[in-house]
């Protein structure tokens, strides 16, 4: 049975192998990515440790994990605007699957999730972003609404939007561990609280970055 429950930090070593296979398969496929995946596999798999709220592991069985995405609650500041900001939303980061078992979906899975994860919560969207047109067009296969192209440094960044909602076809075969009210109340706490800054801090970071080169965050299914 595959689960979606919060990272722990024993989940680390599991996890640094998962991020690892699939920086092995990108260079595989000599994707261009792959080194900058391959250096910081340990840095992604240490979410667990230093975001254990934010991060998310996709298990079967509850032994192996085949997948990870990382919900943050703050817009990149180059690609979203200080309102957009604002608004309540996730934002999906460092999703990475395992290539094993491609032919499974678990990237649309975890996608799926997430939209539902956010209904759940009050949350009105589900956003993420990449560098890649081909990412960019499997993003839109997962029904990611393309919001815009930003230039930046000579790549561009694709923003996707999806709206909230609830998937009812997970609970067959998904459990959420969702019915943690700590969890939950964890989560509502948070954004209740960053809601009243993220007008401010958007504007802040947006006009930073505007003075020094940044780099987008990537996001790997």
């Amino acid at each position: 049975m595959l689960a979606m429950r919060p990272a722990m930090a024993e989940d680390q070593p599991r996890l640094a192998l998962m991020i690892q296979a699939r920086s092995d398969w990108m260079k595989d496929k000599q994707l261009p990515s792959w080194r900058s995946w391959g250096k910081h596999v340990h840095e992604l798999a240490g979410n667990c440790t230093r975001h254990p709220s934010e991060m998310w592991v996709l298990t079967e069985d509850d032994v192996r994990i085949l997948g990870c995405t990382t919900v943050l609650r703050t817009a990149a500041p180059w690609t979203w605007s200080a309102d957009e900001a604002a608004e309540t939303a996730y934002y999906l980061n460092g999703t990475v699957t395992d290539p094993a078992v491609r032919h499974r979906k678990l990237g649309t899975l975890i996608a799926d999730w997430a939209v539902d994860h956010a209904a759940r919560e009050g949350i009105s969207r589900v956003r993420r972003d990449c560098s890649s047109a081909a990412l960019a067009a499997y993003y839109q296969q997962q029904n990611f609404q393309l919001i815009r192209k930003v230039a930046t440094l000579g790549h561009t960044t694709y923003a996707f939007e999806r709206k909230a909602e609830r998937v009812p076809a997970l609970a067959g075969w998904l459990i959420t561990g969702e019915s943690s009210a700590a969890i939950s109340k964890s989560l509502r706490n948070t954004l209740s609280g960053a809601a009243r800054s993220h007008s401010a801090e958007a504007r802040r970071f947006l006009s930073n970055s505007l003075r020094r080169p940044v780099e987008a965050p990537a996001i790997i299914i």
